[in-house]
């Protein structure tokens, strides 16, 4: 799930810079915009001017080759507009936490937080090996944050309490046949407001606890009505990500009382990661997975019917299974769509890329994202050789592909729904699905219906 890359948008009374380059081959230069209190600073910095911040220089790693980086002190750059004195850079506030956003000029963009970094760690580099390049961040930081090729950067420090939450837009709730709105001052005020330890591990395994608050969600979704222990609670991002969890998980009281956090360590959550998000706390400091922690929360929809739970099971170097809740979060980060045709009838399905999959089972170590972003875990050295995927349904046909014709093929997906809904019946809980222009149309494929399972065929 690559949310860490969102762009923070700019808010009134929110410190904010914002850097900018040209292109690379022309003398480069950055208009740097910040507001500080009530004034607003706007100033051209030149190479020349970058360079009299200081310079620094890294002998980094990247891809098994070592460079010597040359630039500046990444945290001179933010001294300028870290507070009043832009002569000098605050630690302090660096070492609190704020919000970072580095965009390059294709569109991507990483965001990470201050707080738990070495600023030393940091550089804006415009050199490697002597050869000069456009400014690129680098550094002992997660291979994601070397942005090259770099467009923006963006510092957002935090804003008063006050004025974050007028600008948190209300969080909408579809429950019972009634629509309602809330915004975070009503729900601070609600009966159903607690204040709790709660942990979330990323599946890189980071572990974050903290004081969180919020309204716990049985009782307070109960205000529309009963919540079944089969009903269906859909949480929806604002980035439209959606994670869905059965009533019987809401309800689910057993080591702590799931909330709709908006609070942690008694601030108001900031705009990036979500002024909303679903945790579990309790006095046992329950953890959850990441991806069970659905943030940027923008409506909640409670359904009546049970949620149709189904898990993918992959089998290869390493034996695992992806429940409903995985492959959903897998498929909202990584989401493919294709044409599918079958007996003249086109239709759309959605999923995840079949070679994306092949990543949980080919390596006797590593799986996605359990791993630092710099160890890669689809092995596609073993794919381009080739061995055989062999697609299982649910009543036993096996159907099998090279791994060759897969290797990154986005054309061919296990897919989880049909036109925008859920699968039918007949094809539920996943299907194999190909667009017809696929790059290439593996051979011999055939339709594949109530897919169980993914076993490789390693050699």
């Amino acid at each position: 799930m690559k949310r860490i890359g969102s762009r923070i948008a700019a808010v009134a009374l929110v410190a904010a810079a914002v850097l900018s380059f040209v292109a690379a081959e022309a003398p480069w230069s950055i208009e740097l915009r910040g507001v500080r209190g009530a004034s607003t600073v706007s100033a051209p910095i030149t190479a020349d001017v970058a360079a009299s911040l200081g310079s620094v220089e890294m002998k980094l790693e990247q891809k098994g080759v070592t460079k010597l980086y040359k630039g500046t002190p990444f945290a001179a750059i933010v001294g300028l507009v870290d507070d009043a004195d832009r002569k000098t850079f605050n630690e302090s506030l660096w070492t609190k936490g704020y919000a970072v956003t580095l965009t390059a000029k294709d569109g991507y963009a990483a965001t990470f937080d201050t707080a738990g970094m070495k600023p030393a760690d940091v550089m804006l580099a415009v050199s490697a090996d002597g050869v000069a390049m456009a400014p690129m961040v680098v550094g002992n930081i997660a291979k994601n944050l070397w942005v090259k090729d770099l467009a923006t950067i963006e510092i957002e420090l935090a804003a008063p309490a006050a004025a974050a939450a007028d600008n948190a837009p209300p969080l909408v709730v579809e429950a019972g046949g009634k629509t309602a709105k809330f915004t975070r001052e009503e729900l601070a005020k609600s009966p159903y407001y607690v204040e709790a330890i709660g942990s979330y591990t990323t599946s890189a395994g980071t572990k974050y606890t903290n004081t969180y608050g919020g309204v716990k969600l049985a009782p307070f979704l109960g205000q529309f009505g009963p919540v079944a222990a089969d009903a269906t609670v859909v949480f929806v991002a604002s980035d439209g990500y959606e994670m869905t969890y059965p009533g019987s998980q809401i309800l689910d009281a057993s080591d702590g009382d799931w909330i709709l956090a908006f609070r942690m360590d008694g601030q108001y959550l900031p705009s990036d990661p979500g002024y909303f998000r679903t945790l579990k706390v309790g006095p046992s400091k329950p953890n959850i997975d990441g991806h069970l922690s659905v943030r940027m929360v923008a409506k909640i929809v409670v359904k009546p019917g049970k949620l149709a739970d189904y898990s993918l099971q992959m089998r290869g170097k390493l034996a695992i299974d992806l429940d409903r809740q995985t492959m959903v979060s897998c498929v909202n980060c990584h989401k493919q769509a294709v044409n599918y045709e079958r007996k003249g009838e086109t239709a759309r399905y959605e999923g995840v890329a079949l070679w994306r999959l092949l990543a949980y089972s080919d390596d006797k170590d590593f799986a996605p994202h359990k791993q630092a972003s710099s160890i890669i875990s689809y092995q596609r050295a073993l794919a381009e050789k080739g061995y055989p995927v062999e697609i299982v349904a649910k009543d036993g046909f096996t159907l099998a592909l090279d791994a060759k014709q897969l290797d990154l093929n986005n054309g061919v997906i296990i897919a989880v729904k049909k036109n925008g809904q859920d699968l039918g019946d007949d094809e539920a809980p996943m299907v194999l699905a190909w667009d017809r222009d696929a790059a290439p149309v593996p051979d011999g494929i055939k339709p594949v219906r109530q897919v169980m399972s993914v076993v490789l065929k390693l050699p």
